[in-house]
């Protein structure tokens, strides 16, 4: 299962460094690039948020482990509290600017918790 989290911290910061340089896609419905590949890096964190709540409730989670899930967890509603003002800049026509520069601080700091929450695994 490791392998799987490191894949998928691998892609986070691919989809951070950016997108554009991959030739992304954006998904459907979504308002622009920034927007899908910050909804992807969401995804990413919420899916090793997950999988740390299976182990918590399996009991396989360290004990050193949980203040690193916390902080993670924390900065991922942040990270999508950001995109959710990011996406609302931008669909009422505001210059969406300052937005963007937050939401870029709070993906670049949950991809660091996503690392520092497997390194305390």
């Amino acid at each position: 299962m490791n392998h799987v989290l490191a894949f998928t911290i691998i892609g986070l910061l691919i989809l951070l460094a950016g997108c554009a340089a991959m030739h992304y896609q954006t998904h459907p419905g979504s308002l622009n690039t920034m927007d899908s590949a910050a909804y992807d890096a969401l995804l990413v964190a919420e899916t090793t948020i997950d999988q740390a709540r299976s182990d918590v409730q399996a009991g396989e989670l360290p004990a050193g482990a949980k203040d690193a899930l916390n902080k993670l967890i924390a900065l991922y509603n942040l990270a999508r509290e950001s995109w959710l003002t990011y996406r609302g800049a931008v669909s009422a026509n505001v210059p969406a600017q300052p937005y963007l520069d937050q939401l870029n601080k709070n993906l670049s700091d949950l991809g660091n918790a996503i690392r520092s929450f497997q390194e305390a695994k």
